[in-house]
Protein backbone atom coordinates (compact mmCIF):
# COMPACT_ATOMS: atom_id res chain seq x y z
CA UNK A 1 0.00 0.00 0.00
CA UNK A 2 1.30 3.46 -0.87
CA UNK A 3 2.20 5.76 2.02
CA UNK A 4 0.40 9.04 2.65
CA UNK A 5 3.43 10.92 1.29
CA UNK A 6 3.54 8.86 -1.93
CA UNK A 7 -0.17 9.41 -2.57
CA UNK A 8 0.01 13.16 -2.08
CA UNK A 9 2.95 13.63 -4.44
CA UNK A 10 1.98 11.02 -7.06
CA UNK A 11 1.20 12.76 -10.38
CA UNK A 12 -2.17 12.12 -11.96
CA UNK A 13 -2.39 11.29 -15.70
CA UNK A 14 -2.50 12.84 -18.17
CA UNK A 15 0.58 15.01 -17.89
CA UNK A 16 -0.42 18.41 -19.22
CA UNK A 17 1.20 21.85 -19.21
CA UNK A 18 0.67 24.07 -16.19
CA UNK A 19 -2.40 26.32 -16.33
CA UNK A 20 -1.86 29.70 -17.91
CA UNK A 21 -2.63 32.93 -16.13
CA UNK A 22 -5.79 34.64 -17.25
CA UNK A 23 -5.25 37.13 -20.06
CA UNK A 24 -7.65 39.14 -22.11
CA UNK A 25 -8.12 37.97 -25.67
CA UNK A 26 -7.15 40.57 -28.18
CA UNK A 27 -8.49 38.95 -31.33
CA UNK A 28 -10.34 41.12 -33.81
CA UNK A 29 -13.97 40.41 -34.64
CA UNK A 30 -14.43 38.81 -38.02
CA UNK A 31 -17.31 38.61 -40.39
CA UNK A 32 -18.97 35.44 -41.70
CA UNK A 33 -16.77 32.61 -42.87
CA UNK A 34 -14.05 30.48 -41.38
CA UNK A 35 -12.52 32.25 -38.37
CA UNK A 36 -8.84 32.99 -38.21
CA UNK A 37 -6.85 30.72 -35.89
CA UNK A 38 -3.46 32.30 -36.41
CA UNK A 39 -2.89 33.13 -32.74
CA UNK A 40 -1.65 29.99 -30.96
CA UNK A 41 -2.84 31.40 -27.61
CA UNK A 42 -6.46 31.93 -28.66
CA UNK A 43 -7.69 28.58 -27.37
CA UNK A 44 -6.21 29.16 -23.91
CA UNK A 45 -7.59 32.67 -23.84
CA UNK A 46 -11.07 31.40 -24.66
CA UNK A 47 -10.78 28.90 -21.79
CA UNK A 48 -9.84 31.79 -19.51
CA UNK A 49 -12.92 33.73 -20.58
CA UNK A 50 -15.16 30.70 -20.06
CA UNK A 51 -13.85 29.89 -16.58
CA UNK A 52 -14.30 33.49 -15.46
CA UNK A 53 -17.93 33.59 -16.61
CA UNK A 54 -18.74 30.10 -15.32
CA UNK A 55 -17.42 31.04 -11.89
CA UNK A 56 -19.34 34.31 -11.88
CA UNK A 57 -22.68 33.23 -13.36
CA UNK A 58 -22.65 29.43 -13.51
CA UNK A 59 -22.30 27.09 -16.46
CA UNK A 60 -26.02 26.83 -17.20
CA UNK A 61 -26.46 30.61 -17.30
CA UNK A 62 -23.47 31.25 -19.59
CA UNK A 63 -23.95 30.95 -23.33
CA UNK A 64 -21.31 30.49 -26.00
CA UNK A 65 -22.26 33.94 -27.28
CA UNK A 66 -21.59 35.41 -23.82
CA UNK A 67 -18.15 33.78 -23.76
CA UNK A 68 -17.40 35.18 -27.22
CA UNK A 69 -18.51 38.68 -26.20
CA UNK A 70 -16.43 38.53 -23.01
CA UNK A 71 -13.39 37.52 -25.06
CA UNK A 72 -14.05 40.07 -27.81
CA UNK A 73 -14.53 37.54 -30.62
CA UNK A 74 -17.38 35.96 -32.56
CA UNK A 75 -19.16 32.75 -31.49
CA UNK A 76 -17.75 31.14 -34.64
CA UNK A 77 -14.25 31.35 -33.19
CA UNK A 78 -15.39 29.60 -29.99
CA UNK A 79 -16.94 26.80 -32.08
CA UNK A 80 -13.77 26.57 -34.14
CA UNK A 81 -11.85 25.42 -31.07
CA UNK A 82 -14.71 23.71 -29.19
CA UNK A 83 -17.28 22.03 -31.40
CA UNK A 84 -19.90 21.99 -28.61
CA UNK A 85 -20.42 22.82 -24.95
CA UNK A 86 -19.38 19.33 -23.81
CA UNK A 87 -15.97 19.67 -25.43
CA UNK A 88 -15.54 23.07 -23.78
CA UNK A 89 -16.44 21.66 -20.34
CA UNK A 90 -14.06 18.74 -20.84
CA UNK A 91 -11.24 21.15 -21.65
CA UNK A 92 -11.93 23.27 -18.56
CA UNK A 93 -11.87 20.21 -16.30
CA UNK A 94 -8.74 18.70 -17.84
CA UNK A 95 -6.72 21.83 -18.61
CA UNK A 96 -7.75 24.11 -15.77
CA UNK A 97 -9.21 22.31 -12.74
CA UNK A 98 -7.14 19.13 -12.90
CA UNK A 99 -3.92 21.06 -13.40
CA UNK A 100 -4.65 23.17 -10.31
CA UNK A 101 -5.43 20.09 -8.23
CA UNK A 102 -2.23 18.40 -9.42
CA UNK A 103 -0.24 21.47 -8.37
CA UNK A 104 -1.87 21.45 -4.93
CA UNK A 105 -1.03 17.76 -4.42
CA UNK A 106 2.64 18.24 -5.33
CA UNK A 107 4.44 19.55 -2.24
CA UNK A 108 7.88 21.07 -2.25
CA UNK A 109 8.79 18.86 0.69
CA UNK A 110 7.53 15.46 1.77
CA UNK A 111 7.29 15.31 5.56
CA UNK A 112 6.43 11.94 7.06
CA UNK A 113 4.31 13.57 9.75
CA UNK A 114 0.68 13.24 8.51
CA UNK A 115 -0.38 16.36 10.42
CA UNK A 116 2.30 18.45 8.69
CA UNK A 117 1.42 16.84 5.36
CA UNK A 118 -2.27 17.74 5.61
CA UNK A 119 -1.58 21.24 6.92
CA UNK A 120 0.76 21.77 3.97
CA UNK A 121 -1.88 20.49 1.59
CA UNK A 122 -4.44 22.93 2.98
CA UNK A 123 -1.95 25.81 2.81
CA UNK A 124 -1.19 25.11 -0.86
CA UNK A 125 -4.89 24.85 -1.60
CA UNK A 126 -5.50 28.30 -0.12
CA UNK A 127 -2.58 29.92 -1.92
CA UNK A 128 -3.35 28.36 -5.30
CA UNK A 129 -7.02 29.28 -4.99
CA UNK A 130 -6.26 32.83 -3.85
CA UNK A 131 -4.00 33.29 -6.88
CA UNK A 132 -6.71 31.94 -9.21
CA UNK A 133 -9.79 34.06 -8.50
CA UNK A 134 -12.23 31.94 -10.51
CA UNK A 135 -11.25 28.65 -8.82
CA UNK A 136 -13.09 28.85 -5.45
CA UNK A 137 -16.38 30.08 -6.91
CA UNK A 138 -16.32 27.61 -9.79
CA UNK A 139 -15.58 24.67 -7.49
CA UNK A 140 -18.25 25.56 -4.92
CA UNK A 141 -20.87 26.33 -7.57
CA UNK A 142 -20.23 23.70 -10.23
CA UNK A 143 -18.49 20.85 -8.39
CA UNK A 144 -19.74 20.95 -4.80
CA UNK A 145 -23.22 22.18 -5.73
CA UNK A 146 -26.05 19.66 -6.06
CA UNK A 147 -26.79 20.79 -9.62
CA UNK A 148 -23.18 21.49 -10.57
CA UNK A 149 -22.57 20.78 -14.25
CA UNK A 150 -18.89 19.98 -13.74
CA UNK A 151 -19.40 17.67 -10.77
CA UNK A 152 -19.47 14.28 -12.50
CA UNK A 153 -16.57 15.16 -14.79
CA UNK A 154 -14.41 16.24 -11.85
CA UNK A 155 -15.40 13.35 -9.58
CA UNK A 156 -14.95 10.65 -12.19
CA UNK A 157 -11.69 11.94 -13.67
CA UNK A 158 -9.62 12.76 -10.61
CA UNK A 159 -11.35 13.99 -7.44
CA UNK A 160 -12.71 10.67 -6.16
CA UNK A 161 -9.42 8.96 -6.95
CA UNK A 162 -7.42 11.60 -5.10
CA UNK A 163 -9.66 11.63 -2.01
CA UNK A 164 -10.30 7.88 -1.98
CA UNK A 165 -6.59 7.07 -2.14
CA UNK A 166 -6.08 8.95 1.13
CA UNK A 167 -8.60 6.98 3.15
CA UNK A 168 -6.48 3.89 3.90
CA UNK A 169 -3.25 5.79 4.78
CA UNK A 170 -5.22 8.18 6.99
CA UNK A 171 -6.92 5.25 8.72
CA UNK A 172 -3.50 3.68 9.29
CA UNK A 173 -2.16 6.95 10.70
CA UNK A 174 -5.11 7.16 13.08
CA UNK A 175 -4.67 3.55 14.17
CA UNK A 176 -0.94 4.18 14.67
CA UNK A 177 -1.55 7.14 16.97
CA UNK A 178 -0.28 9.75 14.49
CA UNK A 179 -3.64 11.46 14.01
CA UNK A 180 -6.55 12.34 16.27
CA UNK A 181 -8.60 9.16 16.89
CA UNK A 182 -11.83 11.12 16.56
CA UNK A 183 -11.23 11.72 12.84
CA UNK A 184 -13.17 9.98 10.07
CA UNK A 185 -10.69 9.26 7.25
CA UNK A 186 -13.32 9.64 4.51
CA UNK A 187 -14.26 13.12 5.72
CA UNK A 188 -10.76 14.58 5.95
CA UNK A 189 -10.56 15.81 2.33
CA UNK A 190 -14.12 17.25 2.26
CA UNK A 191 -13.27 19.02 5.51
CA UNK A 192 -10.09 20.51 4.00
CA UNK A 193 -12.09 21.79 1.03
CA UNK A 194 -14.66 23.34 3.35
CA UNK A 195 -12.00 25.08 5.43
CA UNK A 196 -10.13 26.47 2.42
CA UNK A 197 -12.29 27.06 -0.64
CA UNK A 198 -15.50 28.09 1.11
CA UNK A 199 -13.97 31.13 2.89
CA UNK A 200 -12.40 32.25 -0.40
CA UNK A 201 -15.70 31.84 -2.26
CA UNK A 202 -17.60 33.84 0.36
CA UNK A 203 -15.26 36.77 1.01
CA UNK A 204 -18.00 39.14 -0.14
CA UNK A 205 -19.98 38.06 2.94
CA UNK A 206 -17.56 37.67 5.86
CA UNK A 207 -15.41 40.68 4.89
CA UNK A 208 -18.34 42.83 6.01
CA UNK A 209 -17.91 41.57 9.59
CA UNK A 210 -16.12 43.75 12.16
CA UNK A 211 -12.36 43.19 12.19
CA UNK A 212 -12.28 41.35 8.87
CA UNK A 213 -10.50 44.11 6.97
CA UNK A 214 -7.03 42.84 8.00
CA UNK A 215 -7.57 39.24 6.86
CA UNK A 216 -5.48 38.37 3.81
CA UNK A 217 -4.17 35.13 2.32
CA UNK A 218 -1.44 34.77 4.94
CA UNK A 219 -3.96 35.29 7.74
CA UNK A 220 -6.28 32.66 6.24
CA UNK A 221 -3.40 30.18 5.94
CA UNK A 222 -2.44 30.83 9.57
CA UNK A 223 -6.05 30.46 10.74
CA UNK A 224 -6.66 27.19 8.90
CA UNK A 225 -3.26 25.79 9.87
CA UNK A 226 -4.03 26.46 13.53
CA UNK A 227 -7.40 24.76 13.32
CA UNK A 228 -5.94 21.74 11.55
CA UNK A 229 -2.85 21.41 13.74
CA UNK A 230 -4.94 21.15 16.88
CA UNK A 231 -7.76 19.18 15.28
CA UNK A 232 -5.56 16.61 13.51
CA UNK A 233 -2.96 16.06 16.22
CA UNK A 234 -3.30 12.95 18.36
CA UNK A 235 -4.89 13.60 21.72
CA UNK A 236 -2.75 13.44 24.83
CA UNK A 237 -3.29 10.28 26.90
CA UNK A 238 -5.43 10.69 29.97
CA UNK A 239 -3.49 10.74 33.27
CA UNK A 240 -3.41 7.46 35.15
CA UNK A 241 -5.43 7.10 38.34
CA UNK A 242 -3.42 8.13 41.33
CA UNK A 243 -0.89 10.10 39.31
CA UNK A 244 0.51 13.11 41.10
CA UNK A 245 -0.43 16.60 39.95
Amino acid sequence: MLSLTEILIRPMPPDRPAPRKTTKLRAERRGPGRPSAGNPGQRDQLLDAATELFARHGVAATSIRAIAEHAGVTPALVHYYFRDRDQLLDAIVEERLQQLVDAIFTPSTTPEDPVAMLVGLASRLIRVAAATPWFPGLWIREVAGVDGLLRERVLNRFALQRAGALSAPLAAAIAGGKLNPGLEPTLVMPSLVGLTLLPLATTHIWQRLPGAEHIDTDALVRHVSTLLTHGLAPTAPAPRDGASD
